[in-house]
This record gives structure tokens, C-alpha cells and sequence, in this order.
């Protein structure tokens, strides 16, 4: 037993896992990177269209390419940053003691906005990056013209048991580093109702950016130190225009907390749409990226 000890600690505090270096992203062929360094990290961040700002922040274990389809409709109206923040995508922290709480990627998300000189913005955030966004927007009220959250956590609710685990010290840390590409797939299946959408072109994407060290650690991180009790007492002091999107075949996030959110946020309306799942916006593009345009242009 204590042999079993010493080495689930040395896998769990030591040993890094190889990351995938051999993939080359065919998304990133097709898009201009950018990158922005800052005090706090390294940006990795796209930007596109002409107009108005719009800036995506994608879920926890996602990155921009969960806009992909997204981006090109929004920038026919939008300049549209598309960004990666700590923990996600091509984007380095700075600082290996990087947080990885509500108020450190909320930090970074205002560090990135300083870099683009956007001293305000629309914004729209999936999951635990509609989380920081909310965050963000309740911090900092008037940086926010318009806010859209994709089934976003902001209600002090226990989380999906898919995650619980990762609060667990070393369980967590083990978890993550003993991730394969095939139990990636797995989650990334969760969260679609539209299997055929999970194309081996998207578990490739996003695996290749999910073995890299930092984002591993951010994902065990994040779960633990996300506090929406933060989230939900401030719900109030959001004053930009809010639009709550939700998935009813979420088998992640309740949906019942799209209604509860726009309920509670003032001038927020709410839409759940049958048969989309956790990532709503890939899951049913053709639903939800209209609503989002008109919202955000109206």
C-alpha cells in the first residue's frame, strides 16, 4: 500500500505526461494565430471582421476553435476576438503559481481586453469561460456592453459528478495526467446530442491543445477553485444586456439554470433549445449562432 502511495504521489506531483507534438492543426492553417503578451501570460487570440468589438472566451478544456463556425457570422457585423485564456488553447501563463480562481482568470481576461486597447467590449463566454465572463462583468460593469453565456455555471449549485473527483488532491492531479486521447473523446461525446459532429478532426483539435501540461493542471484547478457563491452574489450587478443559452440535453449543466440566471441578472432574457447538448454552440450551430447575432446586434 504504501509503495502504491509513493507512486500515485510521484505521478501525481512529478511525472508529466508526453505531450502531443506531432499533430498539426489544420484549424490553425486557416486562421491568422495572434499572440499578446502581457504580465500575465503569452495570448494566443484570433481576430476578425471589422466593427464593434465582440471578444469569445471558450469552456474550461475547449479553446477558440469551439468558435469556429461561430466567428465567421459575427464578423460580417464584429471585429472578433476569439482568445484562449490561461489553461486553454496556445495561451502560457507567465507565472507558474498561476491561480487559475474567478478572480485570476478574470484578472487575465481584463489583461487581455488592456492589450487589445478595449477599454469595453461585448462579450461572449461557453461553460467555465462563460463563468469567468460573468465574473468579469460583474467586477467591472461598465467594460461589458453585451454579455452572452452558453451554458454557463453562475449559481452556487454542486457541479456535475463528471467533475467532483477533480477536487480530490492527488485524485485530481492523477486524473488529468492519466488522461488519454481516448477518454478526452469520451467527455468531448457528453457533451453533443449530434454525434456525427464529433468528427475525428475535433477530438484531434482539441486533444492536442488538452495534453499539454499547463491546460491538464488548469482542469483539476479550476474545479477546485471556483467559487460561485462570488458568481451568484453579484448576479445583480451586472448591467450589460445578458442573453442565458442553454442546451436542454445537457448532460453536464442543469438547464433549469438558464431561466434562474436570466431571472436574476437584470435585463437578461433566456432560450433553451430542445435536443443541443453541454456545447450548444457546436452542437446546434445552426440554432444558436443566429440568436447570437441578432442579440448581439440589435
Amino acid at each position: 500500500m504504501a509503495l502504491i502511495l509513493t507512486a500515485a504521489t510521484a505521478i501525481a506531483y512529478v511525472w508529466q505526461p508526453p505531450e502531443d507534438r506531432d499533430y498539426t492543426s489544420h484549424y490553425l492553417s486557416t486562421v491568422q494565430s495572434r499572440y499578446a503578451d502581457t504580465d500575465v501570460a503569452r495570448f494566443h487570440y484570433t481576430k476578425t471582421g471589422s466593427g464593434p468589438a465582440v471578444v469569445l472566451v471558450a469552456g474550461g478544456g475547449q479553446w477558440l476553435y469551439s468558435y469556429r463556425d461561430t466567428i465567421p457570422v459575427l464578423a460580417e457585423h464584429f471585429t472578433v476576438y476569439a482568445v484562449d485564456l490561461p489553461g486553454q488553447g496556445y495561451t502560457t501563463p507567465k507565472r507558474d503559481d498561476f491561480r487559475y480562481d474567478l478572480d485570476a482568470m478574470s484578472g487575465a481576461l481584463g489583461a487581455f481586453l488592456d492589450a487589445m486597447n478595449l477599454p469595453a467590449t461585448s462579450m461572449v463566454g461557453h461553460s467555465w469561460g462563460g463563468a469567468i465572463s460573468l465574473y468579469f462583468a460583474e467586477r467591472h460593469p461598465n467594460r461589458v456592453d453585451r454579455l452572452g453565456l452558453l451554458a454557463s455555471p453562475g449559481l452556487n449549485v454542486p457541479s456535475s459528478w463528471d467533475w467532483r473527483p477533480l477536487e480530490i488532491p492527488v485524485v485530481g492531479e492523477l486524473i488529468t495526467k492519466l488522461m488519454t486521447k481516448a477518454s478526452s473523446e469520451t467527455t468531448q461525446r457528453k457533451s453533443f446530442e449530434h454525434q456525427e459532429l464529433v468528427t475525428p478532426e475535433l477530438i484531434d483539435e482539441n486533444w492536442a491543445v488538452m495534453s499539454r501540461p499547463e491546460n491538464r493542471a488548469a482542469l483539476w484547478a479550476q474545479q477546485r477553485r471556483f467559487d460561485y457563491s462570488l458568481t451568484e452574489r453579484l448576479l445583480g450587478e451586472v448591467h450589460a444586456k445578458t442573453l442565458v443559452i442553454w442546451g436542454a440535453a445537457d448532460h453536464f449543466d442543469e438547464p433549469w439554470q438558464a431561466a434562474e440566471l436570466a431571472r436574476r441578472i437584470p435585463n437578461a432574457q433566456s432560450q433553451v433549445f430542445d435536443g443541443c447538448g453541454h456545447s450548444v454552440h457546436e452542437d446546434c450551430p445552426s440554432q444558436v449562432i443566429p440568436l447570437l447575432e441578432t442579440f448581439l446586434t440589435d
